[in-house]
């Protein structure tokens, strides 16, 4: 079974390096790397070259910026069996690699696989404990907590971007949707490939063991890291909500759509309620988060109700 490596990249040349290093560690080696950078993206085609000599690297160059275009890029180029997805600011275990070959080998009806990210952040690695992983219930509320995963290897519905396999044979044609908003990461974009392999019927699993460290780095769109920004906002809740109502069943999508504007389609996201409550704490950013949120769940309405009436 061969294996290919996926890493988006852009303007991160650092954070390239240690994770194009960890890939040279593997006890099982890898049989390509796909790096996805832009055009103009001079210090990434530079580290590239770096590894040319000890990695089997493929560097394709894109126009359109997005994590979409990228992955969709090493999707149409993967030759192997197994197509690896991680992002530029991780670095994969040395084991990583053998375990992700091994599963798909010892269970043909798996689709995709997903792993822990042990994430650093304030100088400090996040730790805990969540017996539940990657699941979305039927009226529209998502478990992620993969950075936190404990336990054997079970099913799930969604995997993380920053460690997520799929078998090349079960993706076929799907590609990740053209739809989805940002210019930058693109939120959601990976929930949304393995819910539409879940539609299918196709199985997904999770597994702890499967072990990358992840170093979340500086982002060079309008979505930055612990500050607010209506456009990106807007794109993160347009994303989830489209995501989840092509997903879910009629009584869930009503009850999505009540929710996500009442209280927020998630934790992290702010609905009328909640900006209610937080108006006290942070004044009239929580009534910009509500308008922004109340836009991404009509748009996201809209492109899903576009998305239906394409003829066949």
């Amino acid at each position: 079974m061969k294996l290919t490596v996926a890493i988006p990249s852009y303007h991160r040349p650092a954070d390239l390096r240690r994770a194009l290093d960890a890939l040279t560690r593997q006890e099982r080696p890898v049989d390509g790397v796909i790096v996805v950078a832009r055009k103009n993206d001079a210090e990434t085609h530079a580290v590239v070259r770096e590894f040319l000599s000890v990695l089997p690297l493929d560097l394709q160059l894109v126009e359109k910026p997005g994590m979409v275009e990228a992955n969709n890029r090493a999707l149409d180029q993967a030759t192997g069996d197994v197509i690896s997805f991680t992002d530029d600011d991780a670095a994969p275990h040395p084991d990583w690699v053998r375990r992700i070959v091994q599963t798909f080998e010892d269970h043909p009806d798996l689709a995709g696989l997903g792993g822990r990210d042990h994430v650093f952040q304030h100088n400090g690695w996040i730790e805990g404990e969540e017996p539940v992983v990657g699941i979305v219930h039927w009226y529209g509320r998502a478990i992620g907590y993969h950075h936190l995963g404990v336990g054997p290897r079970r099913a799930v519905d969604i995997l993380k971007g920053v460690n997520m396999s799929f078998r090349m044979e079960a993706v076929g044609r799907l590609r990740m949707d053209q739809r989805l908003r940002g210019t930058g990461a693109q939120w959601h974009c990976d929930m949304k490939l393995c819910l539409d392999l879940r539609a299918q019927g196709k199985r997904l699993a999770y597994d702890p063991s499967i072990v990358v460290d992840h170093f979340p780095a500086e982002r060079q769109d309008e979505d930055q890291r612990d500050c607010f920004n209506p456009v990106a906002y807007e794109n993160q809740i347009h994303n989830l909500t489209l995501t989840l109502l092509e997903y879910l069943r009629p009584a869930g999508r009503m009850i999505l759509l009540s929710y996500a504007l009442a209280v927020g389609i998630g934790n992290g996201y702010c609905g009328l309620l909640k900006g209610l409550l937080h108006w006290p704490m942070i004044g009239n950013e929580a009534w910009r988060k509500v308008a922004a949120s109340a836009r991404g769940v009509c748009a996201a309405w809209k492109t899903w109700m576009a998305g239906k009436n394409i003829p066949g």
